[in-house]
This record gives C-alpha cells, sequence and structure tokens, in this order.
C-alpha cells in the first residue's frame, strides 16, 4: 500500500487518514477470516469495509441531489455544523447503532470486490465535493437519522468520521475471532 500524497484541503485530508486507518485495520484481521462474522449479530470485516462503501456512496449522491434544491437559511445552516460533540458521537463506541437497512452489507461479496466498491465509491465521494460549491456545501442540509440535520460539508466530514468509527470496530473484530475480549 502506498502512502497517499499530503492533501491540501484539511476535509480530504482527514477523509485520506481515515481511510488509510481504516483499511489497515481490515488489514490486522486474518486474510482468511475476514469474511467470518465474530457472531451470528455481529458483522464480519468484510460486511462492515461494504456498509462504508454504501456510506460513501449515498453521500456522493446526497451531494448530487442537493446541488439543485434551494439553500436554507443562515440560522438552520448554523444549527446543522457538525461540530465536535455530534463528531464524537459518531466516532465513539461505547453505543451500539443499528444501522437503516438501506446501508446494510448484503454480505458475501469477495474481498477484492469490497476493496473495489469502496474505492469507487470514495472516488465518487471525494468528485462531488471537489464539484460542489461553498454555497452548496454550507447552505444545504440533510438530517442524520442519529444525530439530526447536518450540512453537506458536515456530511464530508461524517464520512470521515464513520471510518474511524468502523475502524474501531474491525478491531473488535479481530479480537473476538483471536478470542480476545473487545
Amino acid at each position: 500500500m502506498t502512502t497517499p500524497a499530503a492533501e491540501p484541503d484539511p476535509l480530504l485530508a482527514l477523509l485520506v487518514e481515515e481511510r488509510a486507518a481504516f483499511l489497515a485495520a481490515v488489514d490486522r484481521v486474518p486474510a482468511d477470516r475476514r469474511a467470518e462474522r465474530p457472531a451470528p449479530d455481529r458483522w464480519s470485516a468484510l460486511e462492515v469495509a461494504e456498509h462504508v462503501a454504501r456510506i460513501d456512496a449515498g453521500v456522493a449522491r446526497m451531494l448530487a441531489t442537493y446541488a439543485e434544491q434551494p439553500a436554507v437559511d443562515p440560522e438552520a445552516c448554523e444549527a446543522a455544523v457538525l461540530g465536535e460533540r455530534r463528531a464524537g458521537w459518531v466516532r465513539a463506541r461505547n453505543e451500539r447503532v443499528e444501522a437503516p437497512e438501506r446501508v446494510r452489507p448484503a454480505g458475501g461479496l469477495a474481498e477484492d470486490a469490497v476493496r473495489e466498491q469502496m474505492a469507487r465509491a470514495r472516488e465518487a465521494l471525494v468528485a462531488a465535493y471537489r464539484a460542489a460549491t461553498p454555497d452548496v456545501l454550507d447552505r444545504r442540509v440533510h438530517p442524520h437519522p442519529f444525530i439530526g440535520p447536518v450540512t453537506l460539508r458536515g456530511w464530508i466530514e461524517l464520512a470521515a468520521h464513520h471510518d474511524a468509527r468502523h475502524a474501531k470496530q474491525v478491531d473488535e473484530v479481530a479480537a473476538q475471532l483471536a478470542g480476545r475480549p473487545a
């Protein structure tokens, strides 16, 4: 794996950093066990990766959809800034969250297919971010199912924090598969 070049945009740099950490977590799971669920009600490392790809793809579609929507008032935008508290909630693993059906993994994909899905979804997300104007990023709001309204710029940041959350989950999967406490 090569190290990506330094990214001058802090938000893009965060995406690169957290994706690298996520992939490193997946790589810590023995290759022959990445598709194995540590328990019937837990996702495998590959299912977690598929879920991460689905989130990226959804955020990329959201950016394209909202580009044509009218801006919301400044007060609503201010209230929808992600902020440290809500980003921290996304990153934390102390509360189990049930993902909405549309972003749950289908499972059964080979590792190469999952990694390709992740790469394509991230490319689409970055392209959508780069194509969006600051007005679209900062004056359009979409509700998150657990933390409420978030600006589109916040959704891009959420994708990075989401990677961090699930890197921890994959580390838990690795520990459970190895018979260690998570």
